[in-house]
This record gives C-alpha cells, sequence and structure tokens, in this order.
C-alpha cells in the first residue's frame, strides 16, 4: 500500500468520477483506475461502485477515504515541517477545536504569535472533543482545545480559566426566554435538541437528577451551530453554551442559564513529543495570555497573586 494509491483514492472520493479525480492528479483515467484496481486486490474489497451519477464508495471504502485523509494530511504536515530551515519560525500550526467561546482565547494568541512572527499560518478543524481526539492522537494536530477536558495519560494537559455555562436555546417567543434560570423541571414535556457527548457523559443526568429519565430528546448535535435552526423552526430547545449565539432584545433567539448551574471546563491538549517550532512559539504565548486571565480575574475578586 503506497501513500500515493491512498491519495489516488481520496482524491476520487472527493471528486465523485475517475475522470474528474484523473484531471486534478492529472494522470490519464486508465493509469487512475490501474492505481485503483491495485488497491482493492491488495485489500480484496470492493472499494467504490459505478453508478449514474458517479462513483459511490462502499462501506468500505469510506473506512479507507478517512484513513487516507488522515495518511496524506500527515505527510502534508511532514513535507511543510521537514521544508523549513533549521531554527526557523515558519510554517502551520494546526489546531483542532470543538465550538466554545475559548476559542477567542485561541485567536488572540494567534494573533499575538503573529505580531513576532508573521510566517506562521494557523489551520483551525471543527469538530467534536471525541471526532478530533483519534486524528490528535495520530499526529494529525499540534495541539486540541477539548471541551469537558479531562486527564489524558499519553497526552500534556493545560486547563483553560474560567469555563462554559450550559444554558437552553429557545425562541425569543418562548415563556422560558423570560426566566433567568431553567431548573430540570421546566425542561419536562419539552422537547430537547441535546450535545451527543455531553449526555454520553451524564453530565445532564447528575444535574437533572430523578427528573433525567423524563426528559423527551428528539435530536442530538456534535456541533451546535446548526442547531439553532431546528430552535428556530421549532423542533425543540436546545441545551448548548453560552456564547456561542449571538443573542440580544429583538432578536429570533435567546439564553437562559441553566439552575443549579453548570459549567464545563476547558483544555488544551498535546501528544507528548517535541512540538514545532511554530507549536511551541504558540503555546509559550498562550502560557502568557492564560496568566494575563487569571490575573485579572483575580484582581476583580481581590485575591492575591503569586510571585
Amino acid at each position: 500500500m503506497e501513500l500515493r494509491t491512498l491519495h489516488y483514492f481520496h482524491v476520487l472520493a472527493r471528486e465523485g468520477s475517475i475522470t474528474g479525480a484523473a484531471q486534478a492528479l492529472h494522470i490519464t483515467a486508465p493509469t487512475l483506475s490501474r492505481q485503483l484496481a491495485s488497491l482493492e486486490r491488495e485489500f480484496g474489497r470492493e472499494l467504490y461502485r459505478r453508478t449514474s451519477r458517479g462513483i459511490v464508495l462502499t462501506e468500505h471504502g469510506l473506512i479507507l477515504d478517512r484513513y487516507a485523509e488522515t495518511f496524506t494530511d500527515l505527510a502534508d504536515k511532514v513535507r511543510d515541517e521537514l521544508a523549513l530551515p533549521a531554527n526557523t519560525v515558519s510554517g502551520p500550526i494546526h489546531v483542532a477545536a470543538g465550538e466554545t467561546h475559548m476559542t477567542s482565547l485561541l485567536a488572540r494568541t494567534f494573533a499575538a504569535v503573529r505580531q513576532s512572527y508573521p510566517d506562521v499560518t494557523f489551520q483551525l478543524y471543527s469538530g467534536s472533543s471525541t471526532d478530533l481526539l483519534e486524528n490528535l492522537a495520530r499526529g494529525a494536530y499540534d495541539f486540541m482545545l477539548e471541551c469537558e477536558v479531562r486527564p489524558h495519560v499519553d497526552m500534556n494537559v493545560l486547563e483553560l480559566p474560567g469555563g462554559d455555562t450550559w444554558g437552553v436555546l429557545v425562541p425569543a417567543a418562548d415563556s422560558l426566554a423570560q426566566k433567568k434560570a431553567v431548573q430540570p423541571k421546566d425542561l419536562l414535556g419539552r422537547p430537547l435538541i441535546c450535545s451527543r457527548q455531553a449526555m454520553a457523559s451524564k453530565m445532564f443526568h447528575d444535574w437533572a437528577k430523578e427528573l433525567a429519565e423524563q426528559m423527551d430528546v428528539v435530536a442530538y448535535y456534535n456541533l451546535p451551530c446548526n442547531g439553532r435552526y431546528f430552535v428556530e423552526q421549532g423542533v425543540g430547545i436546545m441545551l448548548t453554551y453560552d456564547g456561542i449565539f449571538e443573542t440580544h432584545t429583538g432578536g429570533s433567539i435567546a439564553f437562559v442559564p441553566l439552575d443549579p448551574p453548570l459549567i464545563s471546563r476547558q483544555g488544551i491538549i498535546w501528544r507528548k513529543v517535541i512540538p514545532t517550532p511554530p507549536a511551541q512559539v504558540f503555546l509559550d504565548e498562550l502560557r502568557r495570555q492564560i496568566g494575563f486571565e487569571e490575573f485579572a480575574a483575580a484582581s476583580k475578586t481581590g485575591q492575591p497573586q503569586g510571585d
């Protein structure tokens, strides 16, 4: 199994036709067909089917394409890093993140890095923590912003200050929008749209206690941004973080926090390997930004600072 052949297969999956993939790869269609046939012989599986609408991947083809994308991305990352002169701080920083207002901390950090190192670029990958963690372990990313951060034996973990407040996103005309906070009993009989990851962690069961089993969950999401359209169309009310959606007087949606409060802690995790120069610069600046935030928070509460 050659990396080149995996790349060919991934391009086929992306283009949806032999002709389109061959043109994108700048090779002939017969050459591409032979390479794909050798891949099927090697695995002993049918990887795709030709239909009137183009190429359709089989179940095994979908699995292979997922790995092919990871391998080709890693190969590109290696080429980028090895192309840099020694001790040069330039090139990409690869960061994966779930949807949280903590992403603004990453943006501030990158902006500060760019002030000193204008040749550094940033590649942000969005997804749920569960989906992204596997690729982080393979080395596809330098860092990952994990929602509901937890200990990792094989990873470095840097917990971020503050946290994300959970609440419900509701239509502005909904009676819940007038409340200062929402209790478990307020959600009974209401269709709910919930985070798949949060529900799997049992955090809402712990919050709602004995009422959890009576909740009517009608939809799940892995990223909340598209969920707002389901809220606006009356499908249900969505459990999500504060600060992700813009809500204002006269708008179509409103956010109401949970009572008792439910806070998720977030953190940056990365593999226990030597970071690339851009990644190390980013990590140093991130720690500096976190120090600023912790100092500001402590100043507001009157807590003493360390030396």
